[in-house]
């Protein structure tokens, strides 16, 4: 037994060697890997915040450019010209104050792309962009967004917009920059009526096409919600509404089964600006079919030229009013001007359309600067033979002041401004007997009707040709009209009516740039 014991304890103590070296083996292999797994973590980890960072280069970039469209935009919006340009006299980075396509080198001596061929190729504006760009940056002309920061320029005399951003700061991170090319389109209606807000159709309406076009066109969307508080409104083309309200129903809905409302996506409404219309247009012979009009706050009417640089421009040497001393003036007490006479309500300017706008056929497209329209002639005569009044506000910040339009009696055969017959900064208000645009031998005479807020139209004499829009950008208590309502009138919609304005800002080309 001892003998036994004793081979028993050698064999461990011989073990006990071969123990050691396992756990010093196994441990060498552990701390192996973790050496290794700690090396790919913190390469993924580097990797990771290099792509992080590199991906915020491109989002600030980005930044850059949605700045340089949107205040494009504006630009446009508010003075009807893409005239934006960045940096400028006004908007200045470090001594520099303009960027010209064709005339401004880069600081690195590159020439301006638009003084060279077209052959010249991509390469020579890469250069010209990159150094500018740095080079505005370096002059402390950069933006910190959530993203990184960004710097981008707008050239005079080119339609692009160059962003370069750096993540996640410009002292330390990736830099890329971009172009985008871009344009202003025309808008084009897709809907015999489309309101950003809620709308009411009700009562005898009735909304078709103007022949010879295809009566399912004749569409009406609203992006808030569709309400129907009396009466069996017809409309021939679908009905949609993008709101989270309850669906209607009407049998005389013949687009849509069973006659009930759909939802839809939220449709694009453009941005509605008097004054922008005014910029594009008011000596713009291809689309005017009359003489343009101010009528000014002042009781006063001028007619502008293509010089002239504002509504009711009094300084203006170019003025065939001013030039000879005074503008035509118009007393408040009974003196009128081609049909109309002037007051104040409230304070705001306000022109009124009487009865021989009509009855002499006083052509013209008239111009409502600051103040509010009204109509309160009779309904004798035949129709003014080319007609557009607008009525701007004297900004399009909300609450807006003037802007509006009261209208009846007076109609209207043909629109003075392609494409408008009635447009309102703020809310429209149509009654009574009237009737706007015609068909004649199918084809059709036609015209938007568009209010910056609000727009209740209810009348029921010979229909209106056109288009209908409501942007619904401001809605104060007390304004002329608190909702959008079609009541009664017969809408013949035009497809192919051009609008007086431009759609959002469309871009064409998006490019990022390596090197």
């Amino acid at each position: 037994m001892l003998r036994w014991i004793s081979r028993r304890t050698a064999a461990v103590e011989g073990d006990e060697g071969v123990g050691l070296l396992l756990v010093i083996g196994t441990a060498t292999v552990v701390t192996m890997l973790m050496i290794v797994l700690t090396t790919m973590a913190t390469r993924a980890l580097s990797s990771s915040s290099t792509h992080v960072a590199f991906e915020g280069a491109v989002a600030a970039a980005e930044s850059g450019i949605d700045e340089g469209l949107a205040r494009a935009q504006k630009t446009y919006d508010t003075y009807g010209t893409d005239s934006y340009s960045y940096p400028s006299s006004t908007q200045p980075c470090g001594s520099y104050t303009t960027i010209n396509w064709t005339t401004s080198a880069a600081p690195n001596g590159t020439a301006a792309p638009g003084s060279l061929s077209s052959s010249a190729g991509l390469a020579i504006e890469r250069a010209w962009a990159k150094s500018w760009l740095q080079t505005l940056a370096a002059s402390g002309c950069r933006i910190a967004g959530p993203k990184g920061e960004f710097t981008f320029f707008k050239p005079v005399g080119h339609q692009t917009v160059y962003g370069m951003g750096w993540a996640p700061s410009y002292s330390s991170g990736k830099m890329r920059y971009l172009k985008a090319e871009y344009l202003f389109t025309p808008y084009a209606p897709s809907n015999a009526i489309l309101t950003q807000g809620g709308l009411d159709l009700s009562s005898s309406t009735v909304v078709t096409t103007a022949p010879p076009n295809d009566t399912s066109l004749a569409s009406v969307h609203t992006n808030g919600n569709l309400t129907n508080n009396q009466g069996n409104p017809t409309v021939y083309g679908p009905v949609s509404q993008s709101g989270s309200g309850s669906l209607i129903s009407d049998p005389n809905f013949h687009s849509n089964t069973g006659g009930t409302v759909t939802t839809s996506a939220v449709q694009g409404v453009p941005f509605v600006s008097a004054l922008e219309v005014w910029g594009r247009n008011h000596a713009n012979s291809q689309t005017l079919a009359t003489s343009w009009y101010d009528l000014c706050p002042d009781g006063s009417v001028r007619t502008p030229t293509a010089t002239t640089t504002a509504p009711c421009d009094a300084a203006a040497s170019d003025d065939p009013y001013a030039t000879g001393g005074s503008p035509t003036q118009i007393a408040a007490a009974g003196g009128s001007y081609r049909g109309w006479t002037h007051g104040t309500v409230n304070g705001v300017s306000t022109w009124y359309a009487g009865s021989a706008l009509k009855g002499s056929g006083y052509s013209g497209v008239y111009y409502i600067s600051g103040g509010a329209a009204g109509d309160n002639a009779s309904n004798a005569g035949q129709p003014v033979p080319n007609l557009t009044v607008i009525a701007s506000s004297t900004s399009t910040s909300c609450p807006k002041t003037g802007g509006n339009i009261n209208w009846s009696q007076t109609d209207a055969a043909a629109p003075g401004l392609q494409g408008t017959f009635l447009l309102a900064d703020q809310d429209l208000l149509v009654t009574h007997n009237v009737s706007f645009g015609s068909d004649i031998n199918n084809t059709p005479v036609s015209g938007f009707f568009i209010a910056g807020d609000q727009i209740d139209m209810e009348t029921s004499s010979n229909g209106v040709y056109g288009a209908i829009v409501a942007a619904d950008q401001c809605n104060p208590s007390g304004s002329l009209v608190d909702t959008n309502e079609v009541k009664n009138p017969s809408i013949y919609y035009d497809p192919n009516v051009a609008a007086p304005f431009v759609d959002i800002v469309n871009t064409t080309l998006w490019l990022e740039f390596a090197g």
